[in-house]
């Protein structure tokens, strides 16, 4: 068989997601967990987000990368050699582009739209409130997964009721000790050591979901789609509620990296915003801290939906002065140096 017909073969065998839906053996799907919202008495909009890619386990420039991070961060020690391995492999996999992936939700599948450049994919849904009876945990939480013969991609998303309190909290910081303020400390925080809750916030947050009736939790955090799985899962092994995600994404091969560095203010308020359109009957509690933006952006959004803001919380990390908050009602916000304070 001459080459260039076997090289066709092998390349062949990439071919059939454009029409299938097929995830390849060497393919791996994360699904973000989203808000879905009543459109009417009987049925909900379901948002779906996820991300298709190749981990390229073995790839020459990842462990190249990964060798020049060791020696910028001095790592001697096997387990942050293993924790820089893990937060480092999803800034380095093959992003596949125009795929999609077809999801189960309960009985019916549904076709996502095709991959964008980073592997990104972006779906609408609209259900009937009889198609989630049987599938809808008691916290409002239903589970659905990639349609995939040998493997199990699963995702969820949040039936937000349109009335409650929802909790919109940044992450770093906030609930998670990074010390953003110090940059070398900030990227080993981020690289090279386990995640650290910021005292009393868990217990915080547990009460605030017995306390107010309808109780969901939302982070938005200028942190990349990157770091989502090492997130979920110090949220889930420390014991704070689930919540939806809304992250920044970013791709490595193109100018997007360079949000990482932009003003954060923008980017929060077009990730805040929808939220608030989208659920116009609740009113929200918004937790952040005062090592970048978050309380120039919180006052911003108070004052556009004021009646939709319950109250503001800013963890202060640098000795802030009340002028951030100018134009918020003093009964409306607090500072707070961790979750014992509130």
């Amino acid at each position: 068989v001459p080459w260039f017909a076997l090289s066709s073969l092998f390349a062949l065998k990439k071919v059939p997601n454009y029409w299938t839906g097929k995830i390849a053996s060497d393919e791996r799907v994360i699904f973000f967990p989203t808000a879905a919202s009543k459109t009417n008495t009987s049925h909900w909009q379901v948002p779906i987000h996820g991300w298709i890619f190749e981990p390229e386990i073995e790839s020459r420039k990842r462990k190249a990368f990964i060798k020049v991070l060791g020696k910028v961060f001095k790592v001697k020690d096997k387990e942050e050699k293993k924790l820089l391995n893990q937060r480092v492999m999803p800034f380095t996999v093959d992003n596949k582009s125009m795929k999609y992936v077809n999801i189960k939700i309960g009985n019916t599948v549904h076709r996502m739209p095709r991959s964008l450049k980073d592997g990104h994919f972006f779906g609408n849904i609209t259900l009937h409130e009889n198609q989630l009876l049987n599938i809808t945990s008691k916290d409002g939480i239903v589970n659905f997964q990639a349609v995939d013969k040998d493997r199990i991609f699963q995702g969820v998303f949040h039936l937000v009721p349109p009335k409650g309190i929802s909790i919109i909290s940044d992450i770093d910081d906030t609930v998670k000790i990074t010390n953003y303020l110090d940059k070398k400390e900030f990227y080993k925080n981020i690289f090279i050591r386990e995640f650290k809750a910021v005292p009393g916030m868990v217990q915080y947050f547990l009460e605030c979901k017995t306390q107010y009736e309808n109780c969901c939790f939302h982070y938005v955090s200028a942190s990349p789609y990157q770091l989502f799985e090492a997130l979920d899962n110090f949220f889930r092994q420390t014991g704070f509620p689930p919540a939806t995600f809304h992250l920044k994404k970013i791709r490595i091969k193109d100018k997007t990296l360079l949000q990482l560095l932009a003003d954060p203010r923008d980017y929060k308020m077009r990730q805040i915003e929808p939220l608030l359109k989208t659920f116009p009957n609740r009113t929200f509690i918004l937790i952040g801290d005062s090592g970048e933006m978050d309380p120039e952006v919180y006052t911003e959004i108070f004052r556009k939906y004021p009646e939709q803001i319950e109250k503001i919380l800013i963890r202060n990390v640098n000795n802030a002065t009340a002028s951030r908050m100018n134009g918020v009602h003093s009964e409306k916000w607090q500072y707070f140096c961790d979750g014992t304070d509130l």
